[in-house]
């Protein structure tokens, strides 16, 4: 399936941007920098009980969500994985014949479990190096809300940058990521961000802010001295770069790779050395989301070592993969990730060997904006006529630009629903191509098993394998609670 495969060179962890920041901290990279090299994951332990969680009483065991969704009475589970799932008699026997003591554990009316979800293809070490700084997307300066601010204007911008200027060490770089330049000002220039207008603003150190996509940035001029001033201050490609920055007031294409070199040594060797304690934080974020499993997606020889070298530091909350981006398909099936736009032609060229992976984040927050351009014969994030060609579906976000919530991906595909559009628009004119919308069940589907059969995870929730499922403080099928809202905790 290679016709789809330049989608992924598009992915913004996959910019020159990104890159060159790689480079500059391979060159200062070694094995001793990370604080916790010599920890490694505590070994799971030998709990003496089986806990069997008990629906019979006004709650349901979701197993599985396929085209007639599993359900079960009870689950058994030993040492965070299954014993027996079924009926409550059935696992109560099998439960017996092991040799710890059995332990009912009785789930409240309002509670269901249903399975983890699994994040496929996601940038972790490079969201880490993100992460170190703030966002100034719609979901809060730490990007952990799963609501789209609707206050997300120019004056929040500046009201950021001036909390965040107060925070840090004198001389270094105030670096934020995620800003959308379209949804801040709706298309208009934004004349409060460029290279005057930050000037403007009296701040002691170099400013740069990238946009969501990696592809644009609007920096200060101490910024730009401070890019003159380091090794590449000799390039030829310093005039083209401040000539460009003179005359549109904010760095593009390939002024974006030259951007990294504002990054002091010092500040590089902290970002390496911090780097553990943010992919940390990564991984408590997704897991307080539901989430079970990480795919690491790898680049380049430096990210696989970095991860290699950081994997065992973290926290025991999740298990983790790889998957090279090089690669178009694993094994029998043909794979695409980070899929948004599709043409009808491309489309049609699917098969059931084909799992697709659609961002289908960016939906509900540049809907607006797609909708106004310009897009002969082709479908945004078309889930309903992927499933129809048969194909496997599977739910991705495009974190760090993105919150880490499945659940909420799994709302946004079957309501297909605009987040950030102006006020006048009613609710029908909220709802994005509702003929794509998928059944609620489809959709958690996708972020569940259907996420595990796309990066070939074998044997998720079998018996006698880890159990990835969750308690959730209601029922996702039938309650009228927002998923979004729904407070959730896994399996011990």
């Amino acid at each position: 399936m290679h016709f789809l495969n330049p989608m992924l060179r598009n992915h913004p962890m996959e910019s020159p941007f990104m890159q060159t920041w790689l480079n500059r901290l391979a060159d200062k990279y070694t094995p001793d920098l990370f604080s916790n090299s010599g920890a490694s994951r505590a070994p799971r332990r030998n709990d003496m009980y089986v806990d069997i969680y008990d629906a019979r009483h006004g709650s349901v065991i979701y197993s599985e969500f396929s085209e007639s969704v599993k359900t079960a009475e009870a689950i058994a589970v030993h040492n965070g994985c299954i014993v027996a799932l079924g009926h409550f008699n059935q696992v109560y026997q099998a439960a017996k014949h092991t040799d710890s003591m059995v332990r009912i554990q009785q789930l409240q009316p309002t509670e269901s479990i249903i399975p983890s979800c699994v994040q496929a293809h996601c940038y972790l070490i490079e969201s880490a190096l993100c992460r170190h700084y703030a966002d100034l997307g719609f979901y809060g300066l730490n990007g952990a809300a799963t609501r789209a601010s609707q206050d997300y204007r120019d004056d929040y911008v500046l009201n950021a940058l001036a909390y965040l200027d107060g925070s840090l060490a004198k001389g270094d770089c105030l670096f934020c990521f995620g800003l959308d330049p379209y949804l801040l000002n709706w298309g208009r220039p934004l004349e409060h961000l460029t290279v005057a207008a930050l000037d403007g603003l009296g701040l002691s150190r170099p400013v740069c802010i990238v946009s969501s996509d990696f592809s644009s940035a609007y920096v200060n001029s101490k910024l730009i001295e401070r890019v003159t001033n380091s090794a590449l201050g000799k390039s030829p490609s310093i005039k083209s770069f401040v000539d460009s920055l003179c005359t549109h007031g904010f760095v593009t294409a390939e002024g974006m790779s030259i951007l990294p070199w504002a990054f002091s040594d010092k500040e590089l060797i902290w970002q390496l050395s911090e780097l553990d304690t943010a992919l940390n934080l990564i991984i408590e974020q997704g897991k307080k989301q539901g989430v079970c499993h990480f795919e690491a997606a790898i680049q380049s020889q430096f990210v696989a070592l970095l991860f290699n070298s950081l994997v065992d530091t973290v926290s025991d909350l999740c298990t983790f993969s790889t998957y090279p981006t090089h690669q178009c398909h694993i094994d029998e099936l043909a794979r695409l990730d980070h899929c948004e736009v599709i043409k009808s032609a491309q489309l049609h060229r699917l098969s059931g060997r084909t799992s697709v992976g659609l961002s289908v984040g960016r939906l509900a927050t540049s809907g607006f904006k797609w909708v106004n351009d310009y897009h002969y014969d082709e479908l945004l994030v078309p889930a309903k006529s992927i499933l129809k060609h048969g194909c496997n579906l599977c739910l991705q976000s495009n974190f760090p630009s993105e919150p880490l919530a499945p659940l909420r991906l799994a709302e946004i595909a079957s309501e297909r629903e605009i987040e950030l559009m102006p006020a006048q628009y009613s609710c029908e004119q909220r709802a994005l191509d509702p003929s794509e919308r998928i059944t609620l069940v489809q959709a958690l589907n996708a972020v569940t098993h259907g996420a595990a059969a796309h990066i070939n995870m074998k044997e998720f929730n079998h018996i006698n394998s880890i159990a990835n499922f969750m308690i959730i403080s209601c029922d996702p099928l039938c309650s009228e609670a927002r998923l979004i809202d729904a407070k959730l905790k896994t399996l011990p």
